[in-house]
């Protein structure tokens, strides 16, 4: 009997444990929801200047990125728990693929296998300089184009400092003003001394009613001097009310080239001082000038061939610092001849243009985009078309001569001695239409007789309306050359 009672309660025993072993064990989802990585990819996002990685600390996402960048469809690579899932509120997240907008308030959302719930807020914040909407009104291309004043300089200055006769060439640095507030346009200048390494005084020339009289008491006792004074720009530079002048010059043009000191000229009550700005003697082509940082001042660029592009940053009140991080260092040693610093994207930075003498070392005529770091980079550079056997460009202009809403680019070249033309033969103006991130060459269709092979070359051009019909034109800065290109809807004919 004890064996027939053990044996049925030994198989009771063993039939619960097989009833149990049949039972499955609960899973245990994971609970893990978090963002391990956080980043945007520049090959992913081509409005981005670099690869922005984010730091991740408990619930908030965080990058530093450039001020001005285009976070309004970007792409983010992120990873994240495995079996997690990330929304943003009902938008499911793929890593390198869903495209937001960061402008906007962004928070995701990660999903646990168990369906626990972490969230994310993504916060960027932005370095660098303030974009300013009107920032070509810092520019002395801006304050250029102001000035009415259009006449032939050689009935003003018939003759130079050296006793020649009046020549557009003697006079390639000159700057037009209301210098002393009394409603008319003075002018001032520097000549040109060539063989010969000695400074020329700068000469003032005050307009008595449309009757100019040269004055160089308005110096004083130290009347500033240049051997070639090559271009000439104006701004109030100290901020003080009043107009200054500052004059590139390359000294003597010829080998060994020593090159000259760069000048500033103060005006005071219509009285000018000049001081020395705080760079070496060197062969200074071509001077800008526009605010760089957007502080309220106008800085200075220099073009300089033998060396390098420098840029002297304005402390507010004139006193300038030569700044060698602005400009790339890549770019040392090119005949860069002129130069202008204007917005030409109208995302509120200043580009720099240069150009000069394209051959025969092949310097490419740029523009360098501004950006929010206040710098330039050869990775932000559209490069301009040239023009075989025109590949001196001596001038820079700019207008919207297609009426499309962009700013396109003039150049004033002239022959370059390495083909049919001679050296600084002829003139050839070259219109390129701004396309966005790159220029193209529609000259033979906004002016067709843009060019004379048998011409002087022309330093200077202006655009302005000369007939006052309402649309801009294009003349030379002065009558003697006795140039205009009338506007007829966006072309030009004299």
């Amino acid at each position: 009997m004890k064996k027939i009672i053990y044996f049925f309660t030994t198989a009771f025993i063993l039939f619960l444990f097989g009833c149990s072993k049949d039972k499955t064990d609960p899973v245990q989802l994971s609970s893990e929801k978090n963002i391990a990585e956080f980043k945007f990819l520049k090959s992913l996002n081509p409005t981005l200047d670099k690869d922005y990685i984010g730091t991740i600390v408990d619930n908030t996402i965080s990058l530093s990125m450039i001020r001005g960048i285009d976070i309004s469809n970007l792409k983010a690579t992120f990873q994240a728990s495995a079996k997690s899932t990330l929304k943003i509120a009902s938008s499911i997240q793929e890593s390198g693929v869903t495209q937001n907008n960061f402008n906007n308030a962004i928070t995701y959302t990660v999903t646990a296998a168990d369906n626990s719930t972490k969230n994310y807020t993504v916060s960027i914040t932005f370095d660098g300089i303030a974009a300013n909407p009107n920032i070509n009104q810092t520019t002395s291309y801006y304050l250029y184009i102001q000035n009415n004043l259009y006449t032939d300089l050689k009935t003003v200055m018939p003759v130079s400092p050296k006793g020649a006769p009046y020549d557009p060439v003697l006079y390639n640095s000159r700057v037009y003003c209301d210098f002393d507030k009394d409603g008319d346009m003075d002018i001032m200048a520097a000549s040109f001394n060539y063989p010969d390494n000695i400074g020329l005084d700068v000469e003032y020339y005050k307009n008595n009613g449309g009757t100019f009289v040269k004055d160089q008491s308005v110096f004083g006792s130290n009347i500033p001097k240049y051997v070639q004074g090559r271009k000439a720009i104006i701004g109030d530079f100290d901020k003080n009310g009043w107009m200054d002048v500052v004059i590139a010059g390359t000294g003597v043009d010829k080998d060994p080239y020593p090159g000259e000191t760069a000048q500033i000229i103060f005006n005071n009550n219509g009285h000018f001082t000049a001081q020395t700005l705080p760079l070496p003697a060197g062969f200074y082509h071509s001077v800008c000038a526009g605010d760089i940082d957007n502080d309220g001042d106008m800085d200075l660029f220099f073009t300089n061939n033998f060396s390098i592009g420098k840029f002297l940053i304005n402390n507010g009140s004139g006193s300038f610092t030569y700044d060698a991080s602005i400009f790339p260092s890549t770019m040392g040693n090119k005949t860069y001849f002129t130069s202008e610093l204007y917005d030409l994207n109208k995302d509120g930075y200043l580009d720099l243009v240069c150009t000069g003498h394209e051959e025969p070392n092949w310097t490419e005529s740029v523009v360098l985009w501004g950006d929010a770091s206040g710098k330039y980079s050869e990775n932000r550079k559209a490069v301009l078309p040239t023009v075989q056997n025109n590949s001196v460009v001596v001038d820079i202009d700019f207008m919207d001569f297609n009426s499309d809403g962009k700013t396109d680019i003039i150049l004033n070249r002239t022959g370059d001695g390495k083909g049919s033309l001679a050296f600084y033969q002829g003139y050839y103006i070259q219109f390129l239409r701004n396309d966005g991130n790159s220029f193209t060459d529609v000259s033979s269709a906004v002016m067709p007789n843009n060019k004379d092979t048998n011409a002087k070359w022309i330093n200077w051009l202006r655009v302005w309306d000369v007939d006052k019909d309402g649309d801009l034109d294009i003349t030379s800065d002065e009558k003697w050359y006795n140039l205009e290109w009338k506007n007829n809807n966006g072309v030009f004919s004299r």
